[in-house]
């Protein structure tokens, strides 16, 4: 009789624990209602890891612990479902690899965006506006480059940035040598700024970090600079974002994995050192224009090592423009059809303006994916203001 009394209250206790474990899928925050939302068994990304419970995963992540699953969702409305997989020790997003036919059509309602903001279909606009004479380049007014963004540490400027949407700046991971640990209260960003030791109230706006994403890849360990590649999400004081004007733009984004041919002339800005060896930052906003070489001419300077697909390179006229220390974030931008499109981030180089040692970038097109995710920002990563083709 007591064996039997022992398993009826076993048999209990497990229908007791899966009735709240089913209560807690039902009520899974990832799982929605509604018909765009992904509720497919796939949980395999698409370089082949298997997804990890999403209950499983560290405390950042409190908001899933009622999902005992590991299939692939996207509760943040990303470009397509994602799942989070180890790595190395670290817990990473990646996208998942969902077949054709299980996607249904994503019918959220767009958001409206206020008149005095950027959006993907009025960036990459400018005033030109240069005064007078980066290394070899001219003096430049912010106007020229209004999606130029000045990072600063307490009152020390440190890197460059660019404006990609009202509320995100795109710069270098390296910028963060603390990468995610970083102590965002610290920082702060202003935007439309002419030179880095003047106010100007009537064209600068100011930001502080609500939030730093700095490339899980990055190595902070090694010279390697792939991967070199951090978002900033920048508030206002009255919780606002960046006011588009003359001084402040976004600059747009090109498509995914596209690249312009070698030999075209791009425009590199920042507010860094302007001669080799010197301790002083430019202050004043500089900018010069440099040519796209190709991938495999960079290596005849560098090593294969150094220089891969994630990296551009590009030189000035005679070797004599070029990027420098505090230069580091800021934008290579290049004009297509009157339009400026964001295409590398100031990443590395040897020495500064030396002759057969190109500049080195991040190539922004490897990870418009990456820039999406971190970001909710799909239309503006789609780049739909390039030119296409006929």
């Amino acid at each position: 009789m007591m064996s039997i009394l022992r398993i009826l209250l076993l048999t209990c206790a497990l229908s007791l624990t899966d009735a709240i474990k089913k209560q807690g899928e039902d009520e899974c925050v990832l799982d929605g209602r509604n018909e765009s939302t992904y509720r497919g068994k796939v949980s395999v990304t698409i370089n082949g890891r298997m997804c990890e419970k999403w209950n499983s995963i560290p405390k950042r992540y409190t908001s899933f612990r009622n999902c005992y699953h590991n299939y692939c969702r996207n509760p943040d409305n990303s470009i397509k479902p994602w799942c989070i997989v180890r790595k190395r020790n670290r817990y990473v997003r990646e996208y998942c690899d969902i077949p054709r036919m299980e996607m249904k059509p994503t019918k959220s309602p767009p958001t409206p965006v206020p008149s005095n903001q950027d959006t993907e279909s009025t960036c990459g606009e400018r005033r030109l506006n240069r005064i007078t004479k980066i290394i070899g380049g001219s003096r430049s007014s912010v106007e020229s480059q209004p999606w130029m963004a000045a990072i600063f540490r307490g009152n020390g400027f440190i890197c460059g940035g660019t404006l990609i949407a009202p509320c995100w700046v795109l710069t270098a991971a390296h910028c963060f040598p603390d990468g995610n640990n970083t102590k965002q209260k610290k920082y702060s960003v202003i935007l439309g700024k002419n030179a880095i030791n003047e106010t100007n109230s009537a064209k600068e706006q100011r930001f502080k970090l609500s939030k730093l994403v700095v490339h899980e890849d990055y190595d902070y360990t090694t010279e390697n600079y792939t991967h070199d590649m951090a978002l900033l999400k920048i508030v206002g004081s009255n919780g606002q974002c960046a006011v588009r004007t003359n001084s402040v733009r976004t600059a747009c984004l090109p498509p995914f994995q596209l690249m312009l041919p070698t030999g075209f002339y791009c425009d590199i800005a920042g507010y860094g050192r302007h001669q080799k060896g010197g301790f002083e930052y430019s202050r004043h906003l500089k900018k010069a224009e440099v040519k796209l070489i190709s991938r495999d001419s960079c290596q005849n300077y560098y090593s294969k090592d150094e220089v891969n697909e994630n990296m551009l390179c590009a030189t000035g006229r005679d070797w004599e423009e070029d990027a420098c220390q505090g230069d580091s974030g800021g934008p290579l931008v290049c004009e297509v059809n009157h339009t400026m499109f964001l295409f590398g981030i100031i990443s590395w180089g040897k020495e500064c303006a030396e002759r057969l040692n190109p500049g080195v970038y991040t190539k922004v097109t490897n990870y418009n994916h990456w820039i999406s995710m971190h970001t909710g920002l799909p239309a503006y990563t789609a780049g739909s203001k390039y030119p296409q083709k006929d």
